[in-house]
């Protein structure tokens, strides 16, 4: 009597494909930039819980996430950050093409097209990188941004906020370009 493939011996032949197929390098080398990377793991579909003594503070949701066992940071690939008040009400947004997340402190630089959204405000903030620091109160830029607020757009060299965004404080702002958003 001949034994019929299970189930499981299918799944492992699948796995075992799926290894050598990831394994094989050309060459050439790896095809992509993301095949470069060396990550222990690699989750796709991200939705993380930022807290601070079990209050939210931030909602993390990315594309993917590489994560390392002997790195205190994973690198987030197209990330959106909802930033919260203490009674849950939404404070910003936050959208970059990449980041590197603290899992200490849950510090956020986000970078390649940064932009922050106050809708308390009504202002939005573009730069090249964007630094979130919850338990410092802080989020800033030490590069270049661009403003719009009213319609108007300012350049500054570098910006800074607290977490409630009373207290916005802008370095080498220049007059403002009114009906070019």
């Amino acid at each position: 009597m001949r034994s019929r493939p299970t189930l499981h011996s299918f799944a492992t032949l699948s796995l075992a494909l799926a290894a050598g197929a990831c394994s094989a390098e050309s060459e050439e080398g790896p095809a992509t930039e993301l095949e470069a990377v060396n990550a222990d793991e690699i989750v796709y579909g991200v939705s993380r819980r930022m807290t601070r003594e079990g209050v939210q503070e931030a909602l993390l949701m990315a594309d993917s996430m590489f994560l390392w066992r002997d790195s205190s940071h994973a690198q987030v690939i197209g990330l959106t950050l909802i930033v919260f008040d203490e009674q849950g009400r939404r404070r910003a947004n936050i959208t970059a093409d990449q980041g590197r997340l603290s899992n200490v402190g849950n510090e956020l630089t986000a970078s390649g097209s940064a932009v922050l959204r106050i809708p308390t405000t009504g202002q939005e903030i573009r730069t090249g990188e964007l630094h979130f620091a919850p338990e410092a109160d802080r989020i800033w830029s030490d590069v270049p941004v661009e403003i719009y607020e009213g319609g108007c757009v300012f350049d500054g060299d570098r910006f800074q906020a607290d977490m409630s965004f009373d207290a916005v404080r802008i370095w080498g702002e220049s007059a403002g370009r009114c009906g070019e958003q």
